[in-house]
Order: structure tokens, then C-alpha cells, then sequence
């Protein structure tokens, strides 16, 4: 037991005192604030940002274009254009931001072209496109002898305010699609990133440890399981006092700097939440680990370990290739399933507590899976890297791996 922890002290002492550990410590709560708050922020800020847009008007009706024109908002400065190559040059130019051709029939069009040199200005796109569809909507219903306000009332659009049902009827207004997404891409990079450094870093760990002979001398006095569960132990420890660190000072920049700064933070940021990251975050890590302490006693140097981590890496990746999907169905069999599925289930049981909350039921279930999942890695890595540690000098396949389970204790 003695040994056990020389070797956790040791392991955590190496990984605490990099620069890379202090800095990402430090930076960490920054971080998580700015991937939850920036994206929003910006989005806003470049929904006010447009200030003035020149846009020319080509082709159709003089009086349609004319409508138009006056009808236009502020920001929008619309002129009319009898040159369309002209128009277009200067739109290339900079001098104009769009060109609007209006078909001669402009009232019975199903469709007109407006030309911009970007087609992501979505401002100025679709305040071009609502201002004139409510101008040749009411121009349509002036000359069916109808009130065109009458007509614009009637078919205003009610406002939709969202609200998230929650047990115990605190029923609570929902976040929006684009506040969802941000926040699930910005904690499952982090959930992402944080896991496989760590367990990279056991792996990479082991292998420096292999081929520089180290591991020799220290098996002489400890057994290699000892060997590898205080690498894991004490790496995991100091993963454990980065994210106190980094939730610690989340809540406390969410509390002080939020209000101070005037920052609407996402509703869905809240204390659970945190608490819920560092919960998969620690089952997502020792799972992982033990699979890379055993990829790195697989592996000659760190080019082969590279190839052998492949299969681990894509499982982690898939839940953030799927990210649009995971939020928009976090009931679908396929996501229920991949909430269970212990290489993808930390991250997709988070995306689906950050959308939906799951019942008590699943979340437990979950939770269990991967407990059970640890354990059984656990044995089987302890296996592998007893086995493997001191094959040097070659490369073993996961195959190889695998058939290492089933040998006899030497």
C-alpha cells in the first residue's frame, strides 16, 4: 500500500508541476465561460452590428421599386440602378452591399435574386427579404381591393416563448437552439479534450517509461499492476483538482463577473451542470486510461502508439460529429443507445442532461454501465500491461493484445 502511493504521489507530482498542467489550470475557467458565453455574444453583437447597407434596386416595376424604397428600414439605404453590370461592380467593389433584381411582374414573382458578395450576412439578407415580401404582400392585397394593414395583423406571426418542462412543475423558460448547441459543443470539447490528454498522457507515459528502460527498475520493486494503477491514480487525482479549480472559479466568475460585465450567461450553465462534467469527466477518464495504459504496454515508441490508439479516438470524435443530431433527438433509439454504449456514453448521456434530462432511471443506468465497464477494463488492461510492459524491442497488435487476456499468469 506504501508503494501505492510513492507511486500516485509521484505520478501526480509530474503531471501538477508542468508548465502545460499550471497554464491550462489557469486558462481552464476562461475557457469554459468564453466557448458558453462568446458564441452568443457574437452572434448578437452581429445581429446590431449593421449599421448601414447600400443596396441597389434593378429591374421591375417603377413603382414596385419605388414602394420599396421608401418603405425600407433605416439601415437598409436602398437606390434605385438602370445599369445592372454597373450595380454589380460596385457591389464587388465594396461601394454597395447587394443588388436586388426585381422580375418585371414583381407582384406575381415566386421568387426574385438578390446578389451579395457574401450569402452568410443573414441580417441584411432576411431584412431584405421580409421587407419585401411585406411590401408585394401588400401591394397584393391593394389590388384585390383588401386593407393591406388589415391583411399584414392578420397574418403576423405570434411570438413563441419556449418553456422547459422540469419535475416538480419548476417549470422554466427553455434556451434557445442556437444557445443549446453552443453550450453541448463547448462542454463536449471540453469533456473531449480534457479525457484524451489525460489518458494520452498515460499512455505516452508508459511508453517513455518502456523504451528508456525506467520501467525495468521500478518493476523490481513493485508489481505491474501496482505500476499502472498509480499512474492512473495519480494523473487522475490531478485531473480531479484541475476541474475543482475550474469549476470553483467558473461559479465564481459566473456569480461576480457575469452581473459586473453585464454578460447574459446561458441558463443552462448552472451548478448541476458543472457537477455533472466533473462526473463524466472522472468515469470518461478511468475508462480511457486504463485502455491506454494497456495501448502504451502495447506499444515500441510513439508512432505505434498513435496507430494502436485509432479505434479509442473514433468513439470519442463521434459524439461531436453527431452533435446537431444528439441535440435535436436526445430520445432517439440511436442516442439512447450511444448514452449507453460505455466508449461514447459520457459524452452523449451529457449532450442528452443538457438538452433533456433523462429520468432517474437511465441516468443510473448510465452510470452503472460505465462503473461496471471500468472494472472489467481495469482487469483486462492490469492483464495486458503485466503481460506487455517488458516486451521490448516490438510492437504488439491490439489482436496481439487481446490474446494476452487469455494467457497464463507468467
Amino acid at each position: 500500500m506504501r508503494k501505492l502511493f510513492v507511486l500516485i504521489k509521484y505520478n501526480f507530482r509530474r503531471t501538477a508541476v508542468k508548465k502545460s498542467f499550471v497554464v491550462l489550470t489557469i486558462l481552464g475557467p476562461f475557457i469554459i465561460i468564453a466557448m458558453s458565453v462568446l458564441p452568443g455574444l457574437l452572434m448578437t453583437r452581429s445581429m446590431e452590428s449593421v449599421t448601414e447597407a447600400g443596396i441597389a434596386v434593378y429591374g421591375g416595376d417603377d413603382k414596385v421599386a419605388e414602394a420599396l424604397i421608401a418603405s425600407s428600414p433605416d439601415f437598409l439605404n436602398m437606390s434605385r440602378s438602370r445599369d445592372f453590370e454597373e450595380s454589380r461592380d460596385a457591389c464587388m467593389k465594396g461601394s454597395l452591399d447587394g443588388v436586388l433584381l426585381l422580375p418585371e411582374d414583381s407582384l406575381n414573382a415566386e421568387s426574385l435574386i438578390f446578389y451579395t458578395r457574401s450569402g452568410s450576412d443573414l441580417v441584411m439578407t432576411e431584412t431584405v427579404r421580409n421587407t419585401v415580401g411585406q411590401l408585394i404582400t401588400g401591394m397584393r392585397a391593394a389590388a384585390e381591393g383588401l386593407d393591406p394593414e388589415r391583411i399584414a395583423r392578420i397574418t403576423t406571426y405570434p411570438a413563441m416563448n419556449i418553456v422547459q418542462l422540469k419535475k416538480g412543475g419548476d417549470d422554466a423558460a427553455g434556451a434557445d437552439f442556437g444557445t443549446i448547441i453552443y453550450t453541448a459543443i463547448a462542454f463536449i470539447m471540453l469533456l473531449y479534450m480534457t479525457t484524451l490528454l489525460y489518458s494520452q498522457m498515460i499512455g505516452r507515459s508508459v511508453v517513455t517509461e518502456k523504451t528508456s528502460k525506467t520501467v525495468e527498475i521500478m518493476l523490481s520493486s513493485v508489481k505491474p499492476e501496482i505500476l499502472m494503477i498509480g499512474k492512473i491514480l495519480g494523473m487522475g487525482i490531478a485531473g480531479i483538482l484541475q476541474y475543482g479549480i475550474w469549476i470553483a472559479v467558473s461559479l465564481l466568475l459566473i456569480k461576480v463577473a457575469g452581473p459586473a460585465f453585464n454578460l447574459e450567461l446561458p441558463a443552462l450553465l448552472t451548478t448541476d451542470l458543472l457537477g455533472y462534467l466533473i462526473l463524466f469527466f472522472l468515469l470518461s477518464f478511468f475508462l480511457y486510461s486504463g485502455l491506454y495504459a494497456a495501448v502504451g504496454a502495447l506499444a515500441e515508441d510513439e508512432q505505434s502508439l498513435g496507430q494502436l490508439q485509432i479505434p479509442f479516438i473514433i468513439p470519442q470524435v463521434l459524439p461531436m460529429v453527431m452533435i446537431s443530431y444528439l441535440v435535436m433527438n436526445p430520445d432517439s433509439p440511436a442516442t439512447v443507445f450511444l448514452s449507453f454504449f460505455p466508449l461514447t456514453a459520457p459524452m452523449v448521456m451529457f449532450v442528452r442532461i443538457i438538452v433533456a434530462p433523462p429520468g432517474l432511471l437511465h441516468l443510473l443506468l448510465c452510470v452503472g454501465i460505465l462503473l461496471v465497464s471500468i472494472g472489467a477494463v481495469s482487469v483486462g488492461s492490469g492483464k495486458i500491461f503485466r503481460q506487455a510492459i517488458l516486451r521490448t524491442g516490438q510492437s504488439l497488435s491490439l489482436k496481439e493484445g487481446f490474446k494476452l487476456l487469455f494467457e497464463k499468469k507468467d
